[in-house]
């Protein structure tokens, strides 16, 4: 595939693929065009895949008089309940550090949030989603804290600051949900730095499978493994971040999907050369790349889930997207534009 972009061309196809010529600009219209019309009925942009809301109260039922609860173990979980405590121990044992901020009915939260259910959520995920077998064997590898949402820390500079204001935590708008720390290996770019959220969206809890995708996903940065989950999660189980998430891969979605926000444009420009660069370190292979671009203004996780719903709905992307391969990587960058730029990398 020549490396000279062509005019008014739909740079997000995917390419080397037996896939043939760029998809003209008006199937991106079309696509986005889709996407949109679908936003409000697709809760995949949220946590759950199901399009069912919860239904509405009875008289008799209050948010806040749950039915009674009978837990499936009897040890508890060993949450810790001091974050800086938490984090130097798993400073001290090389692990990844698992912050729960949760919303119980005994914190502010804030206006904006007032009309989302954040308590049931809460109440949901400790009763239901933390019962499960799965989520409890992923959840020995992790040093646990549990902090309410509006919990207090002492900074560096010895004065107190909300948890929200920690890089990273403001990517879970304020919303309970998990967020992982990352303190495994020393010599990682991302040692010591968030590299996972999971926040309960509008109140929504994730399913337990949907948490245990969360806690098992690969090493790798924030973006990397924001948008390895979306991909995985998806309700039509593709493939493509099943294989092996080789450095090169993600290295080569990362440049690319920050070549794309700094321009605000979807191009595959240099295919060719990272096309090489990946084959001179795995071998010999058939590389492939999808690009997609989410709507304006949307956060982290939001805009990692509309990435993937882009690819979904175009039948190039997800001739690809849903199929294994060998190595992947996956990487998203904020555009100046508002917009989040996201690569899918692979090679067989």
């Amino acid at each position: 595939m020549s490396n000279k972009r062509q005019p008014n061309s739909d740079c997000s196809m995917s390419t080397l693929s037996g896939l043939g010529s760029c998809t003209l600009f008006t199937t991106l219209l079309f696509c986005a065009a889709l996407s949109a019309a679908t936003f409000a009925q697709e809760r995949y942009t949220v946590n759950r895949p199901s399009s069912m809301l919860p239904p509405p109260l009875t008289e008799t039922e209050t948010r806040d008089a749950p039915p009674e609860y009978v837990p499936k173990y009897d040890t508890p979980i060993p949450w810790e309940t001091e974050y800086e405590y938490a984090r130097q121990r798993a400073i001290h044992l090389s692990q990844k550090l698992l912050v729960y901020l949760y919303a119980d009915g005994t914190q502010e939260i804030p206006e904006s949030l007032a009309a989302a259910p954040l308590i049931p959520a809460s109440r949901q995920f400790d009763r239901e989603v933390l019962d499960d077998d799965f989520v409890r064997s992923l959840l020995s590898l992790y040093v646990l804290v549990k902090l309410p949402t509006d919990a207090k820390i002492i900074g560096d500079d010895g004065t107190e600051q909300s948890i929200h204001s920690l890089p990273g935590f403001e990517h879970m708008v304020e919303h309970p949900g998990l967020v992982v720390l990352d303190y495994s290996d020393w010599n990682a770019p991302y040692y010591g730095e968030v590299v996972g959220i999971l926040p309960f969206l509008r109140g929504e809890c994730p399913t337990a499978k949907q948490a245990a995708t969360f806690l098992d996903l690969p090493p790798g940065t924030l973006t990397q493994r924001t948008l390895t989950y979306a991909v995985r999660i998806h309700p039509d189980q593709p493939l493509s971040a099943s294989g092996e998430a080789a450095p090169i891969m993600l290295q080569l979605a990362a440049e690319h999907a920050l070549y794309q926000a700094e321009r605000g444009i979807l191009t595959h420009q240099n295919f060719g050369a990272r096309s090489a660069r990946a084959q001179e370190i795995l071998g010999s292979g058939m590389p492939a790349e999808i690009c997609a671009q989410s709507r304006s203004g949307l956060g982290l996780f939001e805009g990692a889930l509309s990435c993937m719903r882009a690819w979904r709905y175009s039948s190039a992307h997800w001739s690809i997207a849903r199929r294994s391969h060998t190595y992947y990587g996956y990487d998203m960058i904020q555009g100046k534009n508002g917009a989040w730029y996201a690569v899918g990398f692979f090679i067989n």
